[in-house]
């Protein structure tokens, strides 16, 4: 924390705004998308995450269930444990396109169990939500041709399971704004309670939509129930030498982390309430894990410790074969 504000931060001064979210049907009415000029509806304001500072790094190198490539992952702030998702960038099986390992760890890494997923898709964001006892995961799910999920899927996680898409235990938790929805990625901001889920209306045209955890949970996922919506930025050519690698909400806030192997590794933030394809502070470069062999982003959550969220970041290593998994964290606010 910066010295002007305490060690912990209190929900109740993070929504010091206040009064809950606006009603999206206020400013929407019941259908359609929103075009890309502004938001669906008011998010109360709360603090920013500063990308500038040391932060933390709560575990460096670990190695994961699989020798496979890290792309995502998710906390479990009632068990403070960790859901990774990892995709095999090796396979030449066709009839193995999107299958991922799910491997469970506790907040430095030590593995606790895995899970082995068949035909979900690329494992670009989870999202892990504790609900009565049991830890459910949110991810993409139902490969399409493009080896990307298609859908959203809400699963109970289950140590040493193989889950096949076709399995009936699977929710279908796709939203339904009015609209295509390519690629969606789901995350859950535990801060709030929220379910975000970032997708593409065509080529290069990312979008973010915001539910009440509760709604979405029940498969309330239409237009009426969306808190927010809103344009993500297009990055061009850009974009393209410096992909896409994951994204947390934590708020008003949502952050993006964009990199390619060996090379910068960019930290944005994007205010919910904005418009257009604006964001807060764009292209940030962290020198996070600069040393780490065949460095590569990937993945972000928010991690809640002792009352307080913060944004985590990771990294994938490539060390003669060895592929292993690196977190650190963002802890102040602007």
């Amino acid at each position: 924390m910066s010295p002007s504000r305490p060690a912990i931060l209190s929900r109740r001064r993070f929504h010091r705004a206040g009064g809950g979210l606006l009603a999206a049907t206020a400013l929407l009415g019941s259908t359609g998308m929103l075009s890309a000029s502004r938001a669906a509806a008011g998010v109360p304001d709360s603090p920013r995450f500063r990308f500038e500072g040391a932060g933390g790094n709560p575990f460096w190198r670990r190695s994961l269930h699989a020798n496979w490539v890290l792309q995502s992952f998710a906390y479990d702030n009632d068990r403070q444990q960790i859901y990774f998702v990892q995709y095999d960038s090796t396979n030449t099986d066709p009839a193995r396109v999107g299958d991922l390992w799910v491997t469970r760890t506790d907040v430095t890494g030590n593995q606790l169990g895995a899970m082995r997923l068949r035909g979900f898709g690329h494992g670009v964001q989870i999202g892990v939500e504790p609900y009565r006892g049991e830890a459910y995961l949110w991810t993409e799910w139902r490969t399409g041709l493009d080896g990307y999920g298609t859908r959203i899927g809400r699963f109970r996680f289950a140590n040493g399971a193989t889950l096949a898409a076709d399995d009936p235990s699977i929710q279908d938790r796709t939203p339904a704004v009015g609209g295509p929805m390519i690629e969606p990625q789901p995350a859950i901001d535990p801060w709030t309670n929220r379910l975000l889920v970032r997708f593409k209306v065509a080529a290069d045209t990312p979008r973010i939509v915001v539910f009440d955890l509760d709604d979405a949970r029940a498969g309330r996922l239409g237009s009426a129930h969306r808190l927010a919506e809103r344009a993500l930025p297009s990055r061009g050519a850009w974009g393209a030498d410096h992909p896409f690698q994951g994204f947390a909400g934590c708020g008003r806030y949502v952050y993006l982390l964009e990199g390619a192997v060996g090379g910068d590794a960019h930290l944005t933030a994007v205010d919910l309430n904005d418009e257009g394809q604006s964001t807060v502070v764009d292209r940030f470069v962290t020198d996070a894990g600069q040393s780490l062999a065949g460095r590569e982003p990937q993945g972000m959550a928010v991690w809640i410790v002792s009352g307080a969220p913060r944004l985590a970041f990771g990294f994938h290593s490539n060390s003669r074969g060895l592929r292993q998994a690196t977190v650190f964290y963002k802890s102040e606010f602007v």
